[in-house]
């Protein structure tokens, strides 16, 4: 009798410990599919990315905004809930790329000399040099060969770097008032142009008047005669719809200033490592796209829909060129090279005089 109450106590004892170790097995498997599910919930939470520009829809340079996008999203499917502003809806260049500095936005399509307005980034500022670079084909070059680097350490001191660029055409003028195919031409014309000392040097050389005016503004103001046309990139023209308030354009390349996605560095850098590999690998993608395919077709469109809005297109000669850029240069060249510094203007200068003679 006393045996069979030994074993019996003995056989509860085992019947306990064995539902204790059952109940915290069992809790350890919940706990382990809810962190499972917990962290399948997390990396399955898309990043929000913002992006303003003012180019608006229609624009190819707005459409190869849509273009990286859709890269991004091929590469990384899902990841990414985009919040995409065109047309200047967050304001002024100027103003989008201040909200990029100070985090209000993750990036921005600009034209990257409106940064130089207040921050001394002089690589930046070679681009938009009067007829310092004469087509797409040299800007891109000097790109990949030692600008973009160049630039980019400019960008790192404001807390910016750059993600891809777009260059499709060049800067041209639209007016109201005549035909232009000499510097004489330009005397008295008011033209809006963009904060950057390379327009106001070519108009000021040339003898007009350069006002600086909000992208947005630049209609109204041809329109009410406050302007009389303006200097911008030639693709803008007709989806900006300019050609419904000027009259005269002249297919003249001026500058060979492309746009640039800027971003927010330190949000960059926030970004999971495999979305910023597809962020940079889906910007090499779109200025491959953008130059072999989105630019060339482009200029053919632009000039045959300037000229189908009823604009007269004005094409100057070589000959013409040239005398442009020889004012040009004699007026401002040599105060140019002092601001962005001489070594890195010879630099420049010699990498063309090299790169003309391959």
């Amino acid at each position: 009798m006393k045996m069979k109450k030994i074993w019996a106590i003995l056989l509860t004892t085992a019947m306990v410990f064995s539902l204790c170790a059952c109940g915290n097995n069992q809790k350890k498997e919940q706990e382990t599919d809810t962190g499972s599910a917990s962290s399948k919930e997390a990396s399955e939470d898309k990043i929000k990315i913002s992006i303003a520009t003012p180019c608006a829809d229609g624009n190819p340079m707005m459409d190869l905004v849509y273009y990286w996008q859709e890269q991004v999203d091929e590469i990384l499917p899902g990841r990414v809930e985009w919040e995409t502003y065109p047309n200047s809806t967050m304001g002024s260049e100027r103003e989008i790329v201040e909200m990029v500095m100070d985090g209000t936005l993750s990036g921005a399509l600009v034209g990257p000399s409106n940064i130089t307005a207040f921050a001394p980034m002089q690589a930046v500022r070679l681009q938009d040099m009067p007829f310092l670079f004469k087509d797409g084909d040299e800007l891109y070059a000097a790109g990949e060969e030692w600008m973009n680097e160049a630039i980019n350490k400019e960008c790192e001191s404001y807390g910016l770097t750059t993600i891809f660029y777009e260059y499709i055409m060049g800067q041209e003028i639209e007016n109201t008032k005549r035909p232009i195919y000499t510097p004489d031409d330009v005397k008295g014309l008011k033209i809006r142009v963009y904060d950057s000392p390379g327009p106001y040097n070519f108009l000021e050389a040339c003898g007009g008047l350069p006002v600086a005016m909000a992208f947005s503004e630049v209609y109204t103001g041809v329109q009410q005669g406050a302007i009389d046309g303006l200097y911008t990139t030639t693709s803008n023209f007709v989806p900006q719809k300019f050609t419904e308030v000027c009259k005269y354009h002249t297919k003249l390349t001026i500058t060979n200033l492309g746009m640039t996605m800027l971003f927010n560095l330190d949000t960059l850098n926030s970004y999971p490592q495999d979305l910023q590999d597809a962020m940079k690998e889906a910007g090499k993608r779109t200025e491959k796209y953008c130059q072999e395919v989105v630019s060339p077709d482009t200029k053919t469109k632009t000039y045959d829909d300037i000229a189908a809005a009823g604009v007269e297109i004005n094409e100057v000669t070589e000959e013409q060129y040239q005398v442009f850029a020889d004012q040009v240069s004699d007026y401002c060249y040599e105060k140019l090279r002092e601001d962005v510094g001489s070594e890195l203007w010879d630099k420049c200068i010699n990498w063309l005089e090299e790169y003309r003679a391959r």
